[in-house]
Order: C-alpha cells, then structure tokens, then sequence
C-alpha cells in the first residue's frame, strides 16, 4: 500500500520540476565570457518623427535599429541564414529606457545567423517615447531629445555597444540618421548624434546602452500670428480708452472690461498646449504684462470717471495724454525683454 502511494508522489514532483524548468528559461551566456566585453554594432534609422507633445512631454517616432554580434557557437555550414527566436539564442536584450506601453514592435522576435556566426537583429519600433522638456523659453525655445537603447543585465564591461561598421562603409555616418521626410511641421531638427552611453538605473547599477539624440528648433511663426499677434491687438484695443472723452465712462469702462475678458478666455485657450509647469515661460510672462496693462487701463478709467464725477475734466485729459504715451512705451519695453534674447 506505502508503495503504491509513493509511485503517484514521485511522478508529481517529477512534473513539478518539469513545469518549472519549462517555465524557467536558462540564461545564455554571452559570447567570449570573460574579461572582454561581447561587442555589439548599432545601426540606427529615424524613419519618421510626426509629433512632439510638450503637454505631455512626449515624441511620437518611427524608429528602425540593426543589431549585429559574432557568435562562434552558431556557425553552420549552410550556404544561407539560419533564422532563430529570440529566446533560443543569447541576445544583449535591448529595449528603450524611454519608451512608452504605446511603443509597438513591428517585426518578429527573430534574429539571422551567417554561416561564419554573424548575428543579425532587426527590429522597428513605433510609438510615443518621453522625454522632459524644459520650456522656459517656450515659444522660442530648443530642445534636445533622446533614444536611450539599454542592454538589460549586462554591464559596460561586459557588453559594449559600438556603430555599425557595414553602414559607415555605406556612407551613413556614425551608422545613424533621420529622413529627410519626416512629417514634422511644426519643428525643425537642426542636429542629431548616435554615440555609446550608460544607463544609471540607480547609483551603482550601471547598464551598458547606446543613446540616439537630436536637437530641434520650435517653429515659432504660428505661435507669432496666432498667439502673440492676437494679444498685441487685445492690448492695443485696450488703449482706445485713453482717446475716449472722460465724459463718455460707458464706452469706456465696456471697453476695457471687454479686453480683460477676452485676454482671460484667450489664456485658457493657450494653456491646453503646456503641462502645468512650477515656472513661468516666455510666453507666460508676456500674458502676466499684457493683463496688468489692460488692467491698468481699466484703472485709468475708474480714475479719469472719478475726476470726471469730480468736475476735474482738464486732469482727467491730462492722465489720458500720458498714458497714451506711458503705457505703450511700456508694453514695447517690456516685450524687447521677454523676446529679444536667443533661444533657450
């Protein structure tokens, strides 16, 4: 009878461990353990770049990446490539610090191995990837962006990441680049690079990786002719109060309050393109001088119906006389200040 339930408890436990083996991948190790990194060439193409969302901190991009090692374990003497899944060889296991759950991959988990043992990874990612932004100078502002490729558990000395030597030969230089057609319109790419770079996941753990960056520039004629030039006439509607007769209070007071109004709905509309950000940019500063000046005019005519009511007309005139002068001085001066310096 023991032995009879003991047969049933052996082949349990013999399932068990196979179920876990086969749930429990073995770690490959990587090709010329040792002391000497496994070196591993990049190839990286920017097809595309067709959105960058400083709301949400973010750029959307289509990015198509080669990588290729030797592997002496996988020669064969076959006239072709061998195809192999992912999971069957040792791979660097690269994936994107920065990219998003959106981010789709649109080639098979695969890889291509040469008869001399050359293994070759494609692969094409699409989708959102974050990026912070500093917007200070928004507008007007010049921000840098950035691919962070990250071969998970392995060290920089133990995997190194180097260009693509087949595609330097074929004229791409540091293996990389961005289409000349990319579906920007909204910014320009002044400059890119492609360089190795650690990965710091936190101080002390340090992850081999190769980053991909390009700088580019806020175009900032539809910000001009939709944003700013708008509320400069807004301001400047603001002083038709000071060419209006002291005695005329309900012109002026539907005037300036009609611009207050205004000037508060267009700065909601102008806030949906922004995060909420612990600072003010450029943009931002223009919208605070342009609501204390229409503010301002506002006050002014409180003041000129007062002295009005006072029978005080002559000074009412005259306080309209200087603010005609003082209050446009002042918003030039002021946006000279805020605009005039390069970009951020």
């Amino acid at each position: 009878m023991k032995r009879i339930l003991f047969l049933p408890l052996v082949f349990l436990g013999m399932s068990i461990q196979l179920v876990q083996s086969a749930e429990t991948p073995a770690l490959i190790e990587r090709p010329g353990s040792g002391n000497v990194p496994t070196q591993v060439s990049v190839g990286i193409w920017i097809v595309d770049i067709n959105n960058i969302d400083s709301a949400q901190q973010n750029f959307t991009a289509d990015i198509a990446v080669v990588l290729r090692w030797k592997d002496a374990r996988l020669a064969h003497t076959g006239t072709g490539a061998v195809h192999y899944a992912l999971d069957q060889i040792w791979t660097p296991r690269v994936s994107i610090a920065n990219e998003t759950s959106s981010v789709v991959r649109k080639l098979p988990e695969s890889a291509e191995v040469e008869p001399n043992g050359t293994v070759l990874y494609r692969q094409r990612y699409v989708g959102p990837f974050t990026q912070p932004l500093r917007l200070e100078s928004f507008p007007f502002d010049r921000q840098n962006f950035r691919i962070h490729f990250v071969a998970i558990r392995y060290r920089p000395d133990e995997v190194a990441f180097l260009p693509d030597e087949n595609w330097i030969r074929d004229g791409l230089q540091k293996a990389a680049g961005i289409s000349r057609s990319i579906t920007l319109p909204d910014w320009t790419v002044e400059k890119w690079d492609a360089k190795p770079s650690v990965y710091a996941l936190t101080p002390g753990l340090q992850y081999s990786g190769y980053v991909f960056e390009f700088t580019a520039s806020r175009n900032v004629l539809h910000y001009i002719l939709k944003v700013i030039l708008p509320l400069v006439l807004i301001v400047m509607m603001s002083w038709s109060v000071f060419w209006t007769e002291p005695t005329n209070s309900n012109t002026q007071f539907s005037i300036a309050v009609t611009s207050m109004l205004t000037l508060i709905a267009y700065r909601f509309a102008v806030d949906t393109q922004l995060p909420r950000l612990p600072y003010m940019t450029r943009l931002d500063v223009f919208f605070l001088v342009s609501t204390l000046l229409v503010f301002l005019s506002l006050i002014e005519v409180l003041v000129t119906t007062i002295l009005d009511n006072n029978d005080q007309v002559a000074r009412a005139k005259k306080l309209d006389r200087y603010c005609r002068v003082i209050v446009p001085v002042i918003f030039v001066i002021a946006s000279i200040a805020i605009f005039a310096h390069p970009r951020g």
